[in-house]
């Protein structure tokens, strides 16, 4: 076995960097057995944190350590089997001696094995190949080693002590090798376990990029990514940026950021891209192409949003995080390309806010439902009607609902004790605007504060058994904001259709989105956004409605009718 290289500290990030920590508990790593763990567990060889000092504190055995500490005078010497968190090729270890000084294990070994499924495997098993021969270590260090070459796939690592002593941290870094899935549910392409990996990060300073893609919400800020604060930056437009490289090309549909955790140091907005290309990591002025434009994000907390250019596989995504802050995970939603080289031929996948990306197959869509396309002769874009969130929504209006949970709220939202400690005030939820049309200067509105008695309208069934509806037209108030409020007494939940208006005016019918609202949100709309008339399911349902009203119809709703299905909307 030729010799490992002994890597200097300063140079970690440019060769282990970008890889897997295989051996994190984060990552599923778990102590199979143990030699001997008399003075400190060996669990805490897995941790997430450095190895901490615990000097001065001493419990019935002795002394405390952050690591694994055995017996004084072993003959021989102590092992650790450690079970991965993935099968995987090792291609460098961390051993770092932690706060162990005058105690610390003088030498070490490393031994890989791949052991069948459900099955363990002894110390002295002829399975075992070694990785790394015995090492001379030193005290309160870490031992940075790159194999000679990467391991054959493991399962299992066994580190030697030689012949005793302690170790704060054992960290083994390579690439998971994943088994090839042939499932036709959208998968998480961001997903460690899947085979992603973190190519890149502009700022890593308090968590590493890496974290992102790992299984879990975690427990603390801890195992996220962090960046530091920033100053002068906000409102300049700069920001942070992580470049995640999926476990193969996909088609990318929803993304799920989340902030757990992250409560007063989220960042102010995110952004996401994508790009496909040969390059580990493409540069920041390559062709980028905009999935999800710059949204507000808000506290500890999953973030859903529904992608943009979903027909265009894509390698690489990168997350733009303004102007600084820390997120938890990063979920990328979609279909391998290698699989449905066609994403025409897939039904769109639903939210995975509802946890139903596992149920949902895909499958081939060269007929649209008889019941739902009796006046559309040829196949028109399906478009999922998802759960109703503010961040979802944001690019096309306000949702107007109170919070249970005060932290799930929009950061910049005010929320007061009034009537003598009995209620909440949730304020400025969404703004009653009006824009004066350049063309009509002297025009002058009026707040119309009305109500909307809406007929109950559910959808088509089809053979899948979820209701379905075309679309044929949508309006817009060009000029002002509108606001629905359902009031007591009516149904349950509503149906929201918008789209974005292109250059020229029209409905941009590539932004179109569908959103199922419950009983207990209210909407506001942009000016300029269109929208379809609101859809009361289960019940007749009254809506409270604020619109600023010219009296002239040409300037207060513009309608658009297709004279065809330019969609179909479908329940999740």
């Amino acid at each position: 076995m030729a010799a490992p290289t002994i890597v200097p500290l300063e140079q970690f990030e440019q060769t282990f960097g970008s890889l897997i920590e295989l051996s994190s508990n984060a990552l599923g790593g778990v102590i199979e057995s143990v030699s001997d763990e008399f003075f400190a567990d060996a669990e805490c060889l897995l941790r997430v944190p450095p190895s901490v000092s615990l000097k001065g504190q001493f419990g019935p055995k002795g002394a405390l350590f952050d690591g694994w500490e055995t017996r004084r005078h072993n003959p021989d010497h102590d092992w650790v089997i450690v079970k991965l968190g993935a099968l995987g090729s090792v291609v460098g270890v961390d051993i770092d001696t932690g706060c162990f000084s005058g105690n610390e294990s003088p030498a070490s070994e490393v031994w890989g094995a791949n052991v069948p499924a459900g099955e363990t495997i002894a110390a002295d098993s002829v399975e075992w190949k070694q990785l790394l021969p015995r090492s001379p270590l030193g005290p309160a260090s870490r031992h940075l080693f790159l194999l000679s070459e990467a391991s054959a796939p493991v399962t299992h690592l066994k580190l030697t002590m030689h012949p005793d002593g302690g170790i704060g941290r054992f960290r083994a870094y390579g690439t998971v090798l994943p088994t090839p899935s042939t499932s036709t549910d959208a998968v998480d392409l961001a997903y460690v376990l899947a085979g992603a990996t973190v190519v890149g990060e502009s700022d890593q300073h308090f968590g590493r990029g890496g974290n992102l893609i790992l299984p879990g919400r975690g427990k603390d800020m801890g195992d996220g990514w962090e960046t530091k604060r920033s100053r002068g930056r906000l409102g300049t437009g700069g920001g942070d940026w992580v470049v995640i490289k999926l476990a193969e090309p996909g088609h990318l549909e929803w993304a799920d950021l989340d902030t757990a955790h992250f409560v007063g140091n989220f960042p102010e907005s995110a952004q996401l891209f994508a790009i496909n290309s040969q390059e580990k990591l493409p540069s920041q002025d390559a062709d980028w192409v905009p999935l999800m434009p710059r949204t507000k994000m808000g506290p500890h907390r999953h973030h859903y949003f529904q992608l943009s250019s979903p027909a265009t596989p894509f390698t690489h995504v990168r997350l733009s995080i303004y102007p600084d802050g820390g997120v938890k995970r990063v979920r990328i939603y979609g279909r391998s390309a290698v699989q449905f080289p066609s994403y025409s031929a897939l039904v769109p996948t639903p939210s995975p806010e509802k946890g139903l990306l596992s149920t949902i197959a895909a499958k081939a869509a060269a007929v649209v439902d008889a019941a739902t396309t009796s006046s559309s002769p040829t196949l028109v874009p399906k478009i999922p009607a998802v759960p109703l969130t503010a961040d979802a929504f944001s690019t096309y209006g306000s949702v107007i609902q109170s919070y249970e949970d005060h932290r799930s709220a929009r950061k910049d939202l005010v929320i007061k004790q009034v009537n003598f400690g009995t209620a909440h005030k949730f304020n400025h939820l969404a703004p009653v605007t009006w824009v004066q049309p350049a063309a009509n200067a002297t025009v002058k509105p009026e707040v119309n504060f009305c109500v909307f008695q809406c007929d109950q309208q559910n959808g088509v069934k089809g053979a899948n058994g979820k209701e379905a509806w075309e679309v044929k037209v949508l309006e817009r108030h060009e000029f002002s904001s509108q606001a629905f409020v359902p009031m007591g007494g009516g149904g349950g939940r509503y149906l929201v259709l918008v789209a974005l208006a292109d250059a020229a005016g029209k409905p941009d019918l590539s932004t179109l989105r569908a959103f199922m609202a419950a009983h207990s949100q209210g909407i506001s709309y942009h000016p300029n956004v269109y929208h379809h008339p609101i859809i009361a399911l289960d019940a007749p349902t009254d809506f409270a409605c604020v619109v600023n009203e010219t009296g002239v119809a040409s300037i207060d709703c513009e309608i658009v009718e297709f004279g065809k299905t330019v969609a179909v909307v479908e329940e999740v």
